[in-house]
């Protein structure tokens, strides 16, 4: 038996050009620093190697002080690292695998990676390594191809055999053209596990395939489905299925949440329902909050923007989307709907009202921002001093 740590697309350098720049730079620090904890997890449990299968690297042209600490945390692993080139981090000449510097940080800093660039058997003294390397960014082929008519029974019958691969799958549902590897074409009884890259989220395609996710998450998980910020802990046997087991390497936390606030009570909801997602941390979450067209009476909204300030100062990112609205309700609301002396105003707000309640998406939202107005203005004139 052979333990292996499988991962991938750790694309290191990567920009998150959308984050603020304090933030965007402990992002970039903390995709390396999942180096060191997967390379943690691989002594705990003893694996042989640590596997990458594809997209170690974000992009060609990073700067060499990445380079250099990408390949320091790498050799302080004390594994052999094997690494395939990705779609981010093609072996094609114009790639970063062939830039003369990078193979000099590698050859200081990380003697014990080996990059796998050809489409060829690597037969190591108790593992045989098949890998699917991406010569280009964007290929017409089946990467996995050079194996779909390969003479299995030229390979030492006694070690197991590994496919790393970078590229989608059908099973996926999705029409995609370009880096497609077809798992039903491969032998189930030749190989004893496929180690894929490219989807960011942990995922068995496959009786002997996996995805292994992002070793650190990367961005916020659109319907909750995608596992991130693990490795995958592989035992393979020649001839048995492989045992996976999931261990967790991530730092920051993304959380994607919906709702649509029309009350007080909808606010705690929500707030109970973010203090479960990040507890007492302090800057180890990001918060996506979609909020459709929310409204809230007055009281209620001045302690929705109180709860938010405190939530920028508690986050390292708060994305809010759609819209929060101060709308007046109870005695404010009465104010305006119960004044004869204001047949105007009160025609006014009583049609705005009616808007408002059947009204839907943006033209409910403009009017409750005009009722809202219409208080304020009705309010100031009422002050001492106003007009």
């Amino acid at each position: 038996m052979v333990r292996l740590v499988h991962t991938a697309d750790w694309q290191i350098g990567k920009g998150y050009g959308t984050m603020a720049e304090e933030a965007a730079c402990l992002l970039r620090q903390a995709r390396l620093g999942a180096i060191d904890r997967l390379g943690a997890a691989a002594r705990k449990f003893d694996a042989a190697y640590v596997v990458v299968a594809g997209d170690l690297w974000d992009s060609p042209i990073l700067p060499m002080d990445t380079v250099h600490e990408c390949f320091h945390a790498i050799g302080r692993m004390g594994r052999p690292v094997l690494v395939i080139p990705g779609n981010h981090d093609h072996g094609g000449s114009d790639g970063i695998w062939h830039r003369p510097e990078v193979q000099a940080s590698q050859r200081r800093y990380a003697p014990n990676l080996r990059l796998l660039a050809q489409a060829e058997p690597v037969v190591l003294p108790d593992l045989v390594v098949l890998p699917c390397p991406l010569q280009r960014r964007h290929s017409a082929t089946d990467p996995a191809a050079w194996l779909h008519a390969f003479p299995w029974t030229t390979l030492p019958a006694d070690r197991p055999r590994l496919v790393l691969a970078h590229g989608s799958v059908a099973s996926f549902g999705e029409r995609v053209h370009h880096n497609v590897i077809a798992l039903d074409r491969l032998p189930a009884a030749a190989v004893d596990y496929v180690a894929l890259g490219d989807w960011h989220g942990l995922k068995q395609v496959a009786p002997k395939a996996w995805y292994c996710g992002t070793p650190e998450p990367d961005c916020f998980d659109m319907d909750g489905s995608s596992r991130r910020s693990q490795v995958l802990l592989v035992d393979v046997e020649r001839g048995d299925m492989p045992h996976v087991t999931p261990h967790p390497t991530g730092h920051f936390t993304w959380h994607q949440l919906k709702a649509e606030l029309s009350s007080g009570e909808d606010l705690n909801h929500l707030q109970r329902q973010v203090e479960r997602c990040i507890g007492k941390r302090v800057r180890r979450d990001l918060l996506s909050l979609e909020l459709g067209h929310s409204i809230l009476d007055f009281a209620s909204h001045d302690r929705y923007v109180e709860w938010m300030d405190r939530l920028r100062e508690q986050l390292l990112v708060v994305v809010g989307k759609g819209s929060c609205t101060a709308v007046p309700a109870g005695d404010h609301l009465d104010a305006l709907l119960n004044r004869p002396q204001d047949p105007l105003i009160c025609s006014v707000a009583t049609q705005l009202q009616q808007q408002r309640l059947e009204g839907e998406g943006p033209s409910r939202e403009i009017a409750s921002r005009a009722l809202a107005e219409l208080f304020r203005m009705v309010r100031r004139e009422e002050q001492p001093g106003g007009a």
